[in-house]
């Protein structure tokens, strides 16, 4: 499962997108991870969590950074 954490200038309500192979986090550059995590909570699991957790906060962690328009996507780099 591909997980993506999408920060959109225009997004004011954080959202998650979820289809067979992606789940997609989408919210805007005034929001916080704990305001994600809310959004998250009961939704994904710990380890999807974990995972988006990694991706916004482990400066380890190897991930692309690719822009589309308005948005920012962050991905785990295979």
């Amino acid at each position: 499962m591909l997980i993506e954490l999408i920060v959109d200038d225009n997004c004011f309500v954080p959202e998650i997108r979820r289809d067979q192979d992606r789940i997609s986090v989408v919210m805007g550059r005034s929001h916080d991870f704990d305001k994600i995590l809310d959004l998250c909570s009961g939704v994904l699991t710990n380890e999807e969590l974990s995972l988006g957790h990694k991706l916004w906060a482990d400066d380890n962690c190897p991930r692309t950074f690719t822009r589309e328009g308005e948005a920012l996507i962050i991905r785990a780099r295979d």
